[in-house]
């Protein structure tokens, strides 16, 4: 019966709100549909996939500027929740939607300039990237723990491919294999963390979870002392393990270099930027739906000078590492490094201000 009541749900809110909402997203797995039967009836040497991949992109960017030009003019339009609340629809998330589309098109430009991939593996690639995109997209509008999970493994299982696809390079094949297994090191970990949280607080929405953390900090002394906030703790922790990952923060860095050194230039020029904006999204979107709860200020605050300390040693690793480097690939992997250090300090302040008793009052 419940599950009968989610799909209709569902249908619902596909039908009647979401075909307009997410059409960034329904253009993208669009285009992918189109280029693999391009390919399937054997017309892409009429129409080359980087032709098509071209025309998704422009249209999937257009579709971005009208709905933030919508979301400017009709303010009442937004934030809404849709799919059950599995995802929200907002101005940060228009805003990185049209971000992510217009470095999409720039990449397929670039490849389309320097013939990476040839005719015969354009459509394999350009569907990787696009369905990267994608999981890049769904981060930034994630609004429950499960789609957190499925976007950060949408976006992640792409790229392994894409770091790898210069074949007959063993260093490329090797720096896919370095990713591939940290990646699945980090999403267990990952995982384990939404399970432990939401199994505490009982939800996996992300609108509730500082509600709930402040329920459970009710009965407690707010601090890591009760049993039912350490382990919403220790959840959170893992959860930002999966994060730090993505956005290569030390320790979990080691990946970057060498996926960077082994990957083409357009591959490792859209994992430094795209990768690292959809997963910055995701982290502002968990700082926010942990901080504000009642009780909890002690805890969240704590974590977030740990996040800030986190960030500075990433920025100063990173930057000093850039200096030792011959190869000018793992240069600028080191220096995305950095970058990200200097974003998740924005995030490390924003925890910090949300739960300091001027934001309370």
């Amino acid at each position: 019966m419940v599950f009968s009541e989610l799909i209709q749900n569902l249908i619902q809110d596909t039908t009647a709100n979401s075909l307009p909402v997410f059409g960034v997203e329904l253009c993208l797995c669009a285009t992918i549909v189109l280029m693999l039967l391009v390919r399937l009836f054997s017309a892409d040497r009429i129409l080359p996939a980087c032709v098509v991949a071209v025309l998704g992109a422009v249209i999937a960017l257009g579709i971005s500027y009208l709905q933030y030009r919508d979301l400017m003019t009709n303010p009442e339009s937004g934030p809404r929740p849709f799919f059950t609340g599995l995802l929200i629809h907002d101005t940060f998330t228009v805003y990185f939607r049209g971000f992510l589309s217009l470095f999409l098109l720039l990449t397929v430009a670039l490849t389309s300039l320097t013939g990476i991939p040839d005719e015969e593996d354009g459509p394999d690639f350009y569907s990787l990237l696009f369905g990267a995109t994608i999981g890049m997209m769904l981060m930034a509008s994630a609004n429950s723990l499960l789609m957190l999970f499925i976007a950060v493994e949408m976006s992640s299982v792409p790229s392994y491919a894409m770091v790898g696809f210069l074949k007959g390079r063993k260093p490329s094949s090797e720096a896919a294999l370095k990713y591939v297994v940290y990646g699945a090191g980090a999403a267990g970990v990952m995982l384990y963390g939404i399970s432990l949280l939401a199994g505490v607080l009982g939800t996996g929405d992300m609108s509730l979870l500082s509600q709930r953390l402040a329920e459970a900090a009710a009965g407690g002394n707010g601090g890591f002392g009760d049993p039912e906030l350490r382990t919403a703790g220790l959840g959170i922790l893992l959860i930002m393990v999966g994060l730090g990952f993505k956005l290569s923060l030390v320790p979990f860095h080691f990946w970057c270099p060498d996926a960077f050194e082994g990957a083409s230039a357009e591959v490792a020029g859209f994992l430094s930027v795209a990768s690292k904006a959809g997963a910055f999204a995701l982290l502002v979107r968990l700082c926010v739906a942990i901080s504000g709860g009642a009780g909890t200020a002690s805890m969240i605050t704590a974590f977030g000078v740990g996040l800030g300390f986190v960030a500075c040693v990433t920025t100063t690793f990173g930057n000093l590492a850039a200096y030792a480097q011959n190869n000018l690939k793992r240069m600028l992997a080191y220096s995305t490094i950095a970058h990200a250090g200097y974003m998740v300090m924005a995030a490390a302040a924003l925890v910090v201000m949300l739960n300091s008793d001027q934001a309370a009052a």
